[in-house]
């Protein structure tokens, strides 16, 4: 078991006797993290995957608000996003964008990477190298300025 879900079961605890609003959020994650688990065949994940599906849950409420706010329903938009805000607080704390532009330059260096072609293969190796700190399309963008603008 993961710190994650070591401080997702203590949290579910906690909002459980206090009838928190935030215990359908947690027991929507612990249901992502355990269809994680039958996915992969195994009774433990490492860091990376719960990161990867706490990502995952983070761009689908994230996604429902934006959608909720172009249907005309923000009461719904903003259960989104506090949901949305509640997952975010179980993320690592992403890197400042100049570490993560040293790092792909580094990176570029290493790999002899250059045009357009490179963007994926770059954007791959800032993701491992920081272990899900740093999402892909932040790493996609930061890529694309990189390699368009040497």
């Amino acid at each position: 078991m993961t710190e994650i879900e070591r401080r997702l079961e203590a949290d579910l605890v906690t909002a459980t006797r206090a009838k928190s609003p935030e215990l359908t959020v947690i027991r929507s994650l612990k249901s992502a993290i355990h269809n994680e688990h039958i996915a992969k065949k195994t009774n433990t994940l490492v860091d990376e995957d719960v990161v990867s599906v706490l990502r995952r849950e983070l761009k689908r409420r994230l996604e429902a608000a934006e959608l909720y706010d172009k249907g005309g329903r923000p009461e719904l938009a903003a259960k989104e996003r506090d949901e949305a805000n509640f997952i975010s607080r179980f993320l690592p704390v992403s890197p400042e964008t100049e570490e993560i532009v040293k790092t792909m330059r580094q990176i570029i260096n290493e790999l002899g990477l250059q045009g357009q072609q490179s963007i994926g293969p770059l954007v791959k190796a800032t993701v491992a190298h920081f272990k899900g700190a740093v999402d892909g399309k932040t790493a996609s963008q930061l890529a694309k300025e990189i390699l368009n603008h040497p």
